[in-house]
């Protein structure tokens, strides 16, 4: 016999009632932030983080968020190393190298890089190594950091957002027909309690636009599109916006 459905109020401090909070089993699957820093003395710091994402494709931007450390009562290691010297770098996390992201997320008083097994590799425009091991590795410069605050201590969250200023991608990722290989890669992924999952296959979807937009297509799918004039109310031809060259997507 199944349960009765579920209603409840957190800002109420009302709990759903079950073993285990499931708020973090609901929004899933979330890419990992693997995030390397360096502090302002010089060490280099590697750590995991389940709220990571992107923000938008132009200018490439994305966050991750670090909880408050209830172990340092402070905030993450490397929120105040990007916070104390404006650079990061995050590393894609794969299926392969799960044992290395979880040994990094020991909040550790050293270089998590030999705890964690991976070999370092020098950045081209930023301080901050990249994780060799991974196919995909982003040069980023902090825009931004907001503070959540919370009900507890590590509900004090911090959103740190960085302009991505470098890309690098393995070759041996990358198809015949010029797409990243993400089933080769294999990208980690973050569920609720102890969970993760990893991604093994995909589908296509095309999604449906109005018979005028010529535009949109292109601009969503990551290609250039058919970029057509634009008419006014009178009719007259007008030059597309910037937004329609722009990589705008969701």
């Amino acid at each position: 016999m199944g349960r009765p459905d579920i209603f409840y109020e957190p800002p109420k401090g009302q709990k759903s009632g079950l073993p285990h909070d499931p708020f973090k089993s609901f929004v899933v699957p979330r890419p990992i932030g693997w995030i390397s820093t360096t502090s302002k003395n010089g060490q280099d710091n590697l750590a995991p983080f389940s709220q990571f994402n992107n923000v938008s494709f132009d200018p490439p931007t994305i966050l991750f968020i670090g909880h408050q450390s209830v172990y340092k009562r402070d905030s993450k290691d490397s929120v105040n190393n990007a916070k104390d010297t404006g650079e990061f770098v995050w590393n894609m996390a794969t299926n392969d190298l799960r044992e290395s992201v979880n040994a990094s997320s020991l909040e550790s008083w050293d270089d998590e890089f030999p705890i964690s097994g991976v070999t370092k590799a020098p950045s081209r425009v930023v301080k901050p190594p990249r994780v060799a091991e991974s196919p995909v590795q982003f040069e980023c410069k902090v825009h931004s950091i907001v503070r959540i605050a919370g009900d507890s201590l590590v509900g004090n969250s911090d959103i740190v957002i960085g302009r991505v200023v470098a890309i690098h991608v393995k070759g041996e990722y990358i198809t015949s027909d010029g797409l990243f290989d993400i089933v080769k890669a294999a990208p980690l992924a973050r569920l609720g309690y102890r969970q993760y999952t990893s991604i093994t296959h995909t589908f296509d979807m095309e999604m449906p636009f109005m018979p005028d937009d010529h535009v949109s297509g292109g601009v969503l799918s990551g290609t250039t599109g058919e970029i057509r004039p634009m008419r006014n109310v009178d009719g007259e031809e007008e030059e597309p916006s910037e937004v329609a060259h722009g990589q705008e997507g969701h």
